[in-house]
């Protein structure tokens, strides 16, 4: 028995035995047809060009097993359109078939074709953990992802605050901590952390300024006598 039929043997004894039936010889079969019957028909739906998201919504645990040892023989827009579909799965699937596309991430670190290799980058924390990493993505295409964010407004996406406050504190507290610590001192740039930003430190020194300013003049006013 060769490797290939000995990997659809299993495929196919899984399933069955999942499914609480007996593996017999006419069972086996007729588990190898359904299977192979829905891999005909998720091929079909991903020839077409963006049907990626459509033929994700036949996939099952015992589709994704059976196409792990048939993935290296397919031609190369085939392979790309199969991981393609992959980034549509439901989480409940993806954790389940978790160990089974990483087989076949492993098989696109080596690939020839220089999408299925990216495809594959991109794929990878996905499967892992359910999040894609923008880092991996050319410019153009990362600017194009989050502009459709931008536009199709969602609670499925949050939108994270701007660069000024990345790697910085909550500018809100900065105030009642200075208090709180008795953190007080006229250099201001004692005052200055990189965690804080910059808007809300000019603030708190120009508020600082006129208040002392209206001080000052409070005591330089003459103060009125009585006759």
């Amino acid at each position: 028995m060769t490797e290939k039929e000995h990997n659809v043997k299993t495929v196919v004894s899984d399933a069955v035995s999942r499914r609480g039936v007996g593996v017999g010889g006419s069972t086996t079969d007729e588990s190898l047809r359904q299977l192979s019957d829905q891999y005909v028909e998720y091929l079909k739906l991903i020839k077409d060009n963006w049907s990626s998201c459509h033929a994700s919504k036949i996939l099952n645990l015992e589709l994704v097993q059976y196409i792990v040892p048939r993935f290296r023989q397919l031609s190369a827009p085939l392979r790309v359109r199969i991981l393609t579909s992959f980034f549509y799965l439901k989480d409940t699937l993806r954790v389940e078939a978790q160990e089974n596309i990483m087989e076949v991430l492993g098989y696109t670190e080596t690939d020839a074709n220089e999408w299925v290799r990216k495809m594959g980058q991109l794929l990878k924390p996905f499967i892992l953990n359910g999040m894609i990493d923008l880092r991996l993505i050319d410019t153009e295409t990362a600017f194009r992802i989050i502009t459709f964010l931008d536009e199709h407004r969602d609670a499925t996406y949050y939108e994270k605050e701007g660069l000024d406050c990345i790697h910085m504190c909550n500018v809100k507290d900065f105030e009642g901590s200075l208090a709180s610590n008795g953190a007080r001192n006229d250099d201001e740039y004692t005052l200055y952390y990189p965690q804080m930003n910059f808007d809300k430190l000019g603030d708190v020194i120009f508020k600082r300024a006129v208040n002392r300013k209206n001080a000052y003049a409070q005591r330089r006013r003459p103060t009125a006598t009585g006759t």
